[in-house]
């Protein structure tokens, strides 16, 4: 009898497919409704790859979406901290 993966390895699993899929869809050159469909999947897949890469495979799934979650809030406080610090750094490197 084949066991079912845990929660995490099969979403992390899931998230790779996505990831390959999106880097397909951006590689065709014939369909550019399909390349923006990539470009939007590779936008969604990145910062949950990073998410979702740093949780174990073994973890539950209350613990992979509770970890997955706290990760993502991190990774958007950072991009909002790079958008917010950018001009200020423009700024001082023009004062020079």
């Amino acid at each position: 009898m084949k066991t079912k993966n845990p929660f995490a390895a099969r979403v992390q699993l899931f998230n790779i497919y996505l990831l390959g899929i999106s880097l397909l869809l951006l590689a065709q050159s014939f369909s550019y409704q399909l390349y923006r469909l990539g470009f939007v999947l590779l936008f969604i897949g990145v910062p949950f790859q990073i998410a979702i890469g740093n949780v174990k495979p073994e973890a539950s799934r209350p613990e992979a979406i509770k970890k997955t979650l706290i990760y993502l809030a991190i990774v958007a406080l950072i991009f909002a901290l790079s958008i917010f610090v950018t001009p200020i750094l423009i700024e001082l490197g023009r004062n020079k």
